[in-house]
């Protein structure tokens, strides 16, 4: 049995997220590329739990038919995301047939992902810093869905599944009450819950932290997270959960309590901040997502997409705005010169306001475009959060190219890596 994905004591963890596939628990395999893929082994044959990546599926099929000749009977998608819910295709093409499960709104997101093809495949080179746009275009189609609740009688086992609200709208968790068994989806992820993403759809932190309150109370003697490292005993899964769980609800309540006090949107996003000790979790470390990220789509959610700044309500295009501060500032080498202080004397925030300005007004001009380069290469260096290292990393290669250097390239990333031929 495997125990370099498994963990007794999450405090003391180093998060891991990937591995060599094998068993971590009493029947029941892991396949841990970035994404973790499990297989349950009961006398009704395997069910499989997140099948991962389109590009994985052929090795995930070899490691669980290397571990277990039993009939795949089900196939679970915790939600939709591409390197949840696009890994079946090799147990399909083999002729396999288990019966697909999803929750109900997993239609739904499929259907908005052939719409907005184009637009994922560039969040996504954004995001992870790949080569070219890529995002998947084939779905294996679910053949039940589940509204709220579904149990799934096999044999020894019970797959209890329950719908929840979280990363997406469409997640399910797993309870095996006979093994005490709960397998989370993205709903743990061995990261600060990443439920703010300035790219994507709308999350929902409240709904997230009452599933984790819930699973807090199971009893569950293992935990197998959509990404990370298992937990192992009953004590340590209930404080990554009833942690996580705070994480979110620090936050929640402080937006809601502002908003109900009058202050503005665009105030309480500056304002807002987690819980320290919490943050220092390594289940908890903001380097994927950031807090301030989750903030903001609590704005969203709650009070629409306004900052409450009335200027911003109609607001004049950016060109226009932007040549009004040049102006102001004394013209384009005055408003370039004021960035460069603030760059040198620690400010990259500032700077970067300054820097879009200018480029905005002149997008030919070197100087404006050097500015922007190193501000935004600033920020990457400073920064430990890949969505916004993703955006910063962009920005930069946008001046690099303006100014005919070579983009930077991004360090390896877990999509990277599984795509790696």
């Amino acid at each position: 049995m495997s125990s370099s994905m498994v963990t007794r004591d999450p405090l003391a963890a180093e998060p891991r997220f990937f591995g060599q596939p094998g068993e971590v628990a009493p029947h029941v395999f892991m396949h841990p590329v970035f994404v973790n893929s499990y297989a349950l082994r009961t006398t009704a044959g395997l069910a499989l739990i997140d099948p991962g990546f389109g590009e994985t599926s052929d090795g995930l099929r070899s490691a669980v038919r290397a571990w277990s000749d039993a009939p795949l009977a089900v196939a679970v998608y915790t939600h939709g995301h591409a390197d949840h819910a696009f890994g079946l295709r090799a147990f399909l093409a083999a002729g396999e047939k288990p019966e697909i499960v999803a929750q109900e709104n997993c239609a739904a997101r499929f259907r908005r992902y052939g719409e907005l093809h184009g637009l994922n495949a560039r969040i996504n080179q954004r995001q992870f810093g790949l080569a070219e746009p890529v995002f998947p275009r084939r779905f294996d189609w679910p053949t039940r869905y589940v509204r709220e609740e579904h149990a799934i009688p096999m044999g020894d086992a019970t797959l209890q599944l329950h719908a929840a609200r979280g990363e997406t709208d469409d997640a399910l968790w797993v309870w095996v009450p006979e093994h005490r068994y709960l397998f989370t989806g993205d709903l743990v992820i061995w990261q600060a819950p990443n439920c703010g993403n300035p790219q994507k759809m709308q999350r929902y932190p409240e709904d997230w932290a009452e599933a984790l309150e819930v699973m807090a109370k199971l009893g569950a003697e293992w935990l197998f997270p959509g990404h990370g490292l298992v937990v192992q005993g009953e004590a340590a899964v209930r404080q990554v959960l009833a942690d996580a769980a705070r994480y979110l609800r620090v936050l929640v309540n402080a937006v809601r309590e502002r908003l109900n006090a009058g202050e503005r949107p665009e105030d309480i996003a500056h304002a807002v901040r987690p819980d320290p000790e919490l943050a220092t979790r390594p289940y908890l470390r903001a380097t994927y997502d950031h807090p301030s990220f989750i903030v903001r789509n609590l704005l969203r959610l709650w009070a629409g997409w306004w900052s409450g700044n009335a200027a911003d309500l109609l607001p004049a295009a950016p060109e226009v705005l932007a040549s009004e501060v040049t102006a102001l500032a004394g013209g384009l080498g005055a408003l370039v010169a004021r960035g460069r202080a603030a760059l040198n004397r620690g400010d990259p925030t500032l700077a970067a306001h300054l820097a879009e300005w200018a480029v905005r007004t002149a997008p030919d001009d070197c100087d404006a475009q050097g500015l922007k380069r190193d501000v935004y290469r600033r920020r990457l260096a400073e920064s430990d959060c890949l969505m916004a290292r993703g955006i910063f990393r962009a920005a930069l290669n946008d001046a690099e190219r303006a100014l005919g250097e070579p983009p930077t390239p991004a360090a390896d990333t877990g999509m990277a890596l599984v795509r790696r031929p």
